[in-house]
């Protein structure tokens, strides 16, 4: 009897090892969030006339509480390669603080430049823009889990 108590306790406890050391990725919390002008920064590129569009998208950092990933994303440009900077602001329960993205003048549409933000937990506000202000900005009013 005691063997198949013993068996039985060796048995559960490798399924919860398997279960918190399980191999499937982190997920990040939802992040509650309203951008008003949308998401698309729509611009002029830092070198031969070009225009173009980025794209941002935010979401919460997995297993980092406070933690915001932008992700800066170029959707291309006319006439030629081009870059810009990308200023992200914001104003969180951790203070006012930026951070600057570029985004390459080689970069294809699609790849994506991903920021870690600490924002803080609670209501926060953050703005894109690129700079020198080139065209429009971006905002987002979001609750950081």
């Amino acid at each position: 009897m005691t063997v198949r108590r013993m068996a039985a306790g060796v048995a559960a406890a490798a399924g919860i090892a398997a279960a918190v050391c399980g191999t499937e990725p982190a997920q990040a919390d939802p992040l509650p969030q309203l951008p008003p002008f949308g998401t698309t920064l729509f611009t002029f590129g830092d070198a031969n006339f070009c225009a173009g569009a980025i794209n941002i998208a935010m979401e919460a950092a997995p297993r980092a509480p406070g933690h915001v990933l932008a992700h800066v994303t170029p959707a291309g440009y006319f006439h030629g390669p081009c870059g810009n900077h990308v200023s992200i602001g914001w104003l969180g329960s951790q203070g006012l603080r930026s951070a600057d993205v570029y985004v390459r003048a080689d970069a294809k549409p699609g790849q994506t430049v991903t920021t870690d933000l600490w924002v803080g937990m609670g209501i926060a506000k953050i703005m894109a823009a690129s700079w020198p202000m080139q065209g429009n900005f971006t905002e987002w009013y979001l609750y950081v889990p």
